[in-house]
């Protein structure tokens, strides 16, 4: 099988005529490095980090101390670095399932991941009621996904637009939508099939609003590649004609290619010149998740590729010749992630889980009854002397 970044380099051929400029900078990402030193370093402790805690989350899936596990392995290098970007607390956040690289650089801590993958009581995002891989913060405007795929398009440009209606709102008791806040929303390349992308996108081109698509590319929709989801095989192609779109297509596992495009697509975002499809080219290190088995539909051959192109392997070797960090610095990394892990497994598997009496709550308003008396009224429909009406009349009539 063809490599994938030979077969996305000559599939792309055409448009990258089309658009020097973003591809001329991509290109140039490589050669000069974006990142300082100490940059690197934290994206790289980040990177290592999410991908360590994928490997705690599966061995105590592997262990019935949790319930499923979805990783972000081979996407952390695109994720960590959006993170020095984007503002937790400033910004909004629609992310996906494998945004964990991000949700960390944002302040959500492993020990809120695991107390979530546990289903413990003190997870702070659902208190133990929702699934792995579903982070939320209040506080850093992280929103809690949909586990439906895709419908984080739509919440994500509505919550642009009602921001932007905000901000134009004189004299209203309402939070301002700062002048330069954008709205982040993620998912993997299977999702652009969706409606839902589409009308996300059509409606935040028409506004110019202030949302950046970040689409994950890992060539596969759970087992469909993306030659057989996608037409033509590269969302960045088949989106050209959408107006004040701006497109970068980047390579998502190199961290100085992501933050050249990072920095342009926020900048863009940010002066309200229209929304951002960041189009990262990642990899798939592991199976879609603990419930399937990638080896039935990938060659050894694919899979062996795309262990070439694995992020942090690439990444240590860039901080070794780029950056000049030895491998005894690279050690203590290693070592202060292992340690954080530690302790964040233990402090979760000695978290108690919800009580069955709790399973109610937050399902319906503590202090609301929608059917009590406080919302009798006479209906309208039983006013109106108009015999024989049909139920659309009378929904009309409501």
């Amino acid at each position: 099988m063809q490599d994938h970044k030979a077969a996305w380099a000559s599939q792309l051929a055409p448009e990258a005529a089309k658009r020097p400029a973003n591809k001329g900078r991509a290109r140039a990402a490589r050669k000069a490095p974006v990142l300082q030193r100490e940059q690197a370093l934290a994206v790289y402790r980040l990177m290592l980090l999410s991908r360590r805690l994928d490997d705690v989350e599966i061995i105590l899936k592997q262990q019935n101390a949790t319930y499923f596990q979805i990783s972000g392995a081979g996407h952390e290098a695109t994720l960590a670095t959006a993170s020095l970007y984007l503002r937790p607390g400033h910004d909004w956040f629609f992310p996906y399932y494998r945004d964990r690289a991000l949700c960390l650089g944002l302040g959500i801590t492993p020990t809120d991941m695991l107390l979530q993958s546990v289903g413990a009581a003190a997870d702070p995002a659902s208190g133990g009621r929702q699934m792995p891989s579903h982070w939320s913060s209040p506080a850093r405007h992280v929103v809690s996904e949909a586990s439906t795929v895709g419908t984080q398009f739509l919440t994500a440009v509505g919550c642009a637009e009602a921001g932007v209606l905000q901000a134009a709102a004189n004299g209203q008791a309402t939070p301002k939508f700062a002048a330069d806040e954008v709205v982040y929303c993620s998912a993997g390349e299977g999702a652009t099939s969706q409606g839902y992308f589409f009308e996300a996108l059509g409606t935040a081109c028409m506004g110019r609003l202030p949302v950046i698509f970040h689409i994950e590319d890992n060539g596969y929709a759970i087992s469909t590649p993306v030659s057989q989801q996608t037409a033509g095989g590269n969302i960045s192609v088949l989106c050209q004609g959408f107006p004040n779109l701006l497109r970068l297509e980047f390579d998502g596992c190199e961290p100085n290619a992501c933050a050249a495009a990072w920095q342009e697509g926020v900048r863009y975002a940010r002066a309200r010149r229209g929304p951002v499809l960041m189009h990262a080219h990642v990899v798939r290190s592991y199976s879609h998740s603990l419930s399937d088995d990638e080896r039935v539909y990938r060659s050894r051959s694919e899979i062996d590729a795309a262990a070439q192109r694995d992020p942090l392997r690439q990444f240590v070797q860039t901080l070794q010749r780029t950056y000049n960090v030895d491998a005894s610095h690279l050690q203590e990394v290693a070592d202060s992630v292992a340690a954080e892990l530690r302790e964040a497994r233990d402090t979760a598997l000695a978290a108690a889980t919800p009580q069955a009496r709790s399973i109610h709550r937050y399902v319906y308003s503590p202090r609301v009854d929608p059917c009590s008396a406080a919302f009798d009224s006479p209906s309208s429909a039983a006013a109106t002397a108009a015999p024989d009406r049909t139920m659309v009349d009378l929904l009309g009539a409501c």
